[in-house]
C-alpha cells in the first residue's frame, strides 16, 4: 500500500516539473523570436565602407574595338544548261524534244576539297568539273574559236601538264583539242565533240574543194593540148618550077605564107606558062594563107578565154581550200559550258550539293567556295587615320569562344550600305560583303570604313559566316607609367586634381597629381611637387 502511494507521488511530481519546463521554454522562445517587420525596425544602417582600387604601373595602350563579319569566300555555282554527248548529240531525241537533264551520279561529299578536273557529279551520264581561272564561263569552248577564255583554258591545261602544242595563245586549234581529249581520258570519259552539224560542214567543204580542183585540172589539160596540123593544099605544091622558096611558103601560115607567095610570083619570069602557073600558084597560096590566118586568130582567142577561166578557177580553188580548212578547224573535240566551269581559286570547298541522284536539273548541281573565310571589319569613319596598314589586331568570336590574331591589310573608302555607288568590287580585299544583294543590312545600315585583316595563321573554316569583335591596340606612352581608374580623379574648386590614398590603418590622405593620357578607363598620373604615391597604393574610387 505504501509502495503504490509513493509511485503516485513521483508521477505527479514529474508531470509538474515537465509543465514548468514547457512554460519556461515558451516564455524564453517568445522573447527571442521576432517578426520580419520587428527585425527590420530593430536593425540600423550598415557602417559605410570605402571602395578602392590599386595604383598600377603600366604602359598606356589605346584600344579601338569594332565589329566585323567573316564572309564565306567566293562562291561558284555550277548549273548545267544542256547536255552534250561524247558523239556531239545535243540531247535531242528522235521526236525532236530536248533531252532530259538528270543527275545520274554524285561523286563528292559536301565539305570536300576538290581540285582542277575533279568530277563532282554526273548529269545525264556526263561529268561536271571545274578548272581554275578568274574569267567566268559564258560560252561553249569550241574548235576554231579565239578569246581570253580559250587562253584561260590553255593555262589551266598547262597547269595539269597538258600542252596546247603549236596553237597560238587564245586559239582553240588541233593542239588544244588533243590536250582536251587527254584531259577527258584522265577523268575516265570520252571527250565531247561538236557533232553532226560540223561534220556535215566538213563534208560539204571537201566536196566543193574537190569540184574546184577538178575544174582547174580540166582547164590546165585543155590549155596544154595543141590542135592537130592542117594538111598542105595541092596548089601550094604545084611549082616544081617555083623552087624551094615556094615550098617554104606552103608550110607557113598567115603573113608568112603571103610573103612566100609573093616571092614565088615574082620569080615566075616572062614565060606565059610560068606566069600562068605563077598566077595560079599565087592565088592558091593566098587562099591557103587566108584560111590559115583565120584559123590562127580563132585559136588565139580560145587560148585567151582558157587562161582567164583558169585564173578564175584557181582563185575559187584557193577560196575552197580556205573554207575547207575553216570547216575542219571548227569540227572536233570541244568543252561544253554544261560540263565545265571556271573557279577563281582551286582547290575549293564543296559548300553544297543541292540535288540527289534522279533529280531533274533545274538549278545548281554543286556550289564551290574558294578562298576560305575572309574578314571585313566595319570601322567608324570618325576613326579614319587611327587605323593603318600593318596595325596588329585581335579577333574574338563570342559564339565560338575562340580568338585569333592578324594585321590590318587595308582600309577602304567609306561605304554606305544600300548605296550602289559606294559598293566596292569584290577582289578578295575589304568590303566584299558590301556587294551582296542585302548590302543595306551590312553593319546595321550604318556607314563604315571597310577594314581587311590578314591572319597570322589561316582562318578556321568554322569562322565562315561569324560576326566577331575586332580589337586594335595602339601605345600612347613609350614605357610604363603610374595609372589609376578615372573614378579616382577629383578636381577641386582650386582646379587642382587629387586622388585619395587609403592607408593600411584606415586613414586617408589627399595627393595632388597631374593627369596624363587616358585609355581603357585608366588615367596616367604624375605626383605633384612633394607628393608621394606609388604602385600598389590603394586609392578611393567610391563608397
Amino acid at each position: 500500500m505504501a509502495s503504490a502511494l509513493t509511485r503516485r507521488r513521483r508521477t505527479a511530481i514529474s508531470v509538474a516539473v515537465a509543465a514548468a519546463l514547457l512554460s519556461t521554454g515558451g516564455v524564453i522562445g517568445s522573447m527571442s523570436i521576432k517578426s520580419p517587420a520587428q527585425a527590420l525596425a530593430d536593425s540600423g544602417p550598415p557602417k559605410a565602407s570605402l571602395i578602392t582600387a590599386p595604383v598600377v604601373e603600366r604602359r598606356m595602350i589605346k584600344s579601338i574595338v569594332f565589329r566585323g563579319d567573316f564572309g564565306t569566300g567566293r562562291q561558284t555555282e555550277i548549273t548545267p544548261t544542256g547536255a552534250v554527248a561524247a558523239d556531239g548529240d545535243s540531247g535531242e531525241g528522235e521526236g525532236g524534244g530536248a533531252g532530259r537533264l538528270v543527275v545520274t551520279k554524285v561523286l563528292v561529299n559536301p565539305g570536300a576539297r576538290v581540285g582542277a578536273a575533279r568530277p563532282l557529279v554526273e548529269v545525264s551520264g556526263r561529268p561536271v568539273f571545274a578548272l581554275p581561272g578568274p574569267l567566268p564561263s559564258y560560252r561553249d569552248l569550241l574548235p576554231g574559236r579565239r578569246g581570253e577564255d580559250i587562253a584561260q583554258l590553255q593555262d589551266a591545261l598547262a597547269g595539269l601538264g597538258l600542252s596546247r602544242g603549236g596553237d597560238p595563245e587564245g586559239y582553240f586549234g588541233a593542239g588544244t583539242q588533243r590536250a582536251v581529249e587527254r584531259l577527258y581520258r584522265r577523268m575516265g570519259y570520252a571527250a565531247p565533240v561538236t557533232g553532226a552539224r560540223t561534220e556535215d560542214a566538213v563534208t560539204q567543204a571537201r566536196t566543193a574543194l574537190e569540184e574546184k580542183q577538178r575544174q582547174v585540172d580540166e582547164l590546165v589539160k585543155r590549155r596544154t593540148e595543141r590542135p592537130p596540123s592542117r594538111p598542105t593544099p595541092d596548089a601550094g605544091g604545084a611549082g616544081d618550077t617555083r623552087g624551094a622558096r615556094g615550098t617554104g611558103s606552103a608550110e607557113g601560115t598567115g603573113s608568112a605564107g603571103s610573103a612566100g607567095s609573093a616571092d614565088t610570083a615574082g620569080s615566075a619570069g616572062t614565060s606565059d606558062t610560068a606566069d600562068s602557073a605563077g598566077t595560079s600558084d599565087t592565088a592558091g597560096t593566098s587562099d591557103t594563107a587566108d584560111s590559115a590566118g583565120t584559123s590562127g586568130t580563132s585559136g588565139s582567142a580560145t587560148s585567151s578565154d582558157t587562161a582567164d577561166a583558169l585564173r578564175r578557177a584557181r582563185k575559187e580553188l584557193a577560196a575552197a581550200r580556205v573554207a575547207y580548212g575553216e570547216a575542219v578547224a571548227r569540227d572536233g573535240v570541244m568543252i561544253p559550258m554544261s560540263e565545265m566551269v571556271f573557279a577563281a581559286r582551286l582547290p575549293a570547298r564543296v559548300t553544297s550539293l543541292p540535288l540527289a541522284v534522279g533529280d531533274d536539273v533545274e538549278g545548281p548541281v554543286a556550289v564551290l567556295t574558294s578562298g576560305g573565310p575572309r574578314l571585313t571589319g566595319y570601322l567608324d569613319p570618325a576613326l579614319k587615320g587611327r587605323v593603318t596598314t600593318g596595325t596588329r589586331v585581335e579577333i574574338t568570336s563570342e559564339a565560338l569562344g575562340t580568338t585569333a590574331t592578324g594585321t590590318v591589310g587595308s582600309v577602304g573608302a567609306q561605304v554606305t550600305p544600300g548605296d550602289a555607288k559606294s559598293r566596292t568590287k569584290e577582289s578578295g580585299g575589304a568590303a566584299g560583303q558590301a556587294r551582296q544583294d542585302d548590302a543595306g543590312t551590312v553593319n546595321g545600315g550604318v556607314p563604315f570604313l571597310p577594314v581587311s585583316v590578314v591572319p597570322d595563321k589561316p582562318w578556321s573554316e568554322q569562322l565562315a559566316g561569324q560576326n566577331v569583335m575586332i580589337k586594335i591596340s595602339s601605345a600612347l606612352t613609350d614605357g610604363k607609367v603610374l595609372a589609376v581608374p578615372q573614378a579616382a580623379m577629383l578636381t577641386g574648386a582650386d582646379a587642382r586634381t587629387t586622388v585619395t590614398v587609403l592607408a593600411a590603418d584606415g586613414s586617408e590622405r589627399r595627393v595632388v597629381v597631374i593627369a596624363g593620357v587616358s585609355a581603357d578607363g585608366m588615367v596616367q598620373i604624375t605626383p605633384g611637387d612633394g607628393e608621394r604615391i606609388a604602385a600598389g597604393d590603394r586609392v578611393v574610387i567610391g563608397q
